[in-house]
């Protein structure tokens, strides 16, 4: 059994060559940092949070459609046999329009 110190040559770092290659210049760890996919999900969240207002008044969701930006979230909906169009005020969530179609 042999105890003590163990050099390595001046200048050099045995992590330096572990590591260079998985985080210098790479690419995958930057693409998360794409303000498409932000964006994306802001929005969805959006439409998410609007469609939950709509089923707590009592319809029954179809479709919601916001486009980042805009001031009203537009969501079609049903209530019984008849459908709806719904317009919510963002960021507020009140209802602007709701009109039976």
């Amino acid at each position: 059994m042999t105890t003590g110190c163990v050099t390595a040559p001046n200048g050099y770092n045995g992590y330096d060559n572990l590591y260079e290659h998985t985080h210098k210049d790479n690419k995958g760890h930057k693409k998360h940092k794409d303000k498409k996919n932000d964006k994306d999900s802001y929005v969805s969240v959006v439409e998410q949070r609007a469609a939950s207002k709509v089923r707590s008044m009592g319809y029954r969701v179809k479709d919601v459609k916001y486009k980042n930006g805009d001031r009203k979230i537009k969501i079609k909906a049903e209530r019984g046999r008849d459908d709806y169009k719904i317009e919510l005020g963002y960021p507020s969530y009140n209802v602007i329009k709701l009109k039976k179609d």
